[in-house]
Formats: structure tokens, C-alpha cells, sequence
């Protein structure tokens, strides 16, 4: 029953998705889901490796710092980037192919929270809700830098952005909940939705040409 828990906000976002969204294909949308589980493994993967490697070493904040922004942003993000070439990124609209970008993101982050739940982490909900966040909000990022690299001028602000995000993030989550840095990870949070946002509309403006 608790399993299930950590895929209802993916299973609610889909059909939201699909009836807001004017063009959302379902078979797009399983696509998407299907390229953000495909992430998973390989995510975990060179995510252990690289640790392993001794390539990095924790001891001292900027060091755990480094350290999230490899494990957590550039592999995280770069391997769910790389995913989201499974869609047919030509034969869709903007609003349909960022759409199926927060549904991947979303993926990652439930298959996250059953890993977490699995080996007994606490607070589980609040874990779900923040790493849905930011994982849905740097998948859209990387959706739009996807998207423009096909369709449009490529952006790699967004790509950018979502590195950035999602390690500052983890950074600032592995501080003690009653730490005052614990919660600059809400802070991440925000700012990495308002600059989808905005990173969405600058690509509109590129394909519309306004």
C-alpha cells in the first residue's frame, strides 16, 4: 500500500495532463514514463560507480558540494536529458513535448521515493513531495533544452539550470531538517520552477518567432 503511495502523484499528473493539455497524446505520455524508468538503472549505476571511484571524497562542505552537483546534477539530469530523446521530439508541440518532460522527471523521482521507502528512510512524504519538485521541474529544463536543440536555436541555459538546481538541492538536503541550510532546499525548489517557467517561454518565443 505504501509502494503505491509514491506513484499517485505520477498516476494524477498524467491525467491532468491529459485533459489540460490541447494535443497530449497518451502513448506520448507512456513514452515519457517509459524514458524516465529507463534513466533509473543507469542513473544508479554510474551514480555508484562514481562514488566508488574515489574520483570524489566527502570531508568538507565545498567537497560535498562538488559532490552533489556531479552525482545528483550532472548525472541525474544529463542521463534523464538523454532519455527524452525517445520522443519523437519533431512530431510534437512544445506544450505537449514539455508536458511528457515533467511526466520522466516525475518517473525518476517515484521510483526514487519507492527506493527510499524500501530502505527505511524517514519523513517519506515530505522526501516524495521536494524530490518530485525538483525532479519534475530540472526534467522540464531539460526538456526545453532538448527540444530547442531540435526544433529551434539550442539553449543551454536550461540544461544548465537543471545541473544546477537538482545538485544545490541535494546539497542543501543533506543538512539535518532542523538545520537553517535544510531549508534553502525549498528555496532551490522555487527557483528551479520559476526558471522552467521562464526558460519555457523564451523557447516559445524562439518557435513562434515573436
Amino acid at each position: 500500500m505504501f509502494c503505491t503511495l509514491c506513484f499517485i502523484p505520477l498516476i494524477a499528473v498524467f491525467i491532468c495532463l491529459r485533459i489540460a493539455v490541447q494535443g497530449f497524446k497518451i502513448s506520448h505520455g507512456f513514452l515519457a514514463c517509459l524514458s524516465g524508468l529507463a534513466s533509473v538503472i543507469p542513473i544508479a549505476a554510474m551514480q555508484f560507480f562514481t562514488a566508488k571511484s574515489g574520483f570524489l571524497s566527502q570531508g568538507s562542505l565545498p567537497a560535498m558540494l562538488v559532490e552533489a552537483l556531479v552525482l545528483n546534477g550532472v548525472i541525474e539530469e544529463c542521463l534523464k536529458m538523454a532519455g527524452l530523446f525517445m520522443l519523437p521530439v519533431k512530431k510534437m508541440e512544445l506544450r505537449e513535448f514539455f508536458s511528457c518532460s515533467l511526466l520522466a522527471g516525475l518517473t525518476v523521482a517515484s521510483f526514487e521515493a519507492l527506493v527510499y521507502l524500501v530502505s527505511g528512510t524517514q519523513s517519506i512524504l515530505l522526501r516524495l513531495l521536494t524530490a518530485g519538485c525538483i525532479h519534475t521541474a530540472c526534467a522540464g529544463l531539460c526538456g526545453l533544452f532538448v527540444y530547442s536543440a531540435r526544433r529551434a536555436k539550442t539553449r543551454w541555459l536550461p540544461l544548465f539550470f537543471a545541473v544546477v538546481f537538482h545538485g544545490l538541492y541535494d546539497y542543501f538536503a543533506m543538512f539535518p531538517s532542523g538545520s537553517v541550510f535544510f531549508y534553502f532546499s525549498f528555496a532551490v525548489i522555487l527557483f528551479s520552477v520559476v526558471e522552467c517557467v521562464l526558460r519555457y517561454k523564451a523557447v516559445h518565443e524562439d518557435i513562434s518567432g515573436t
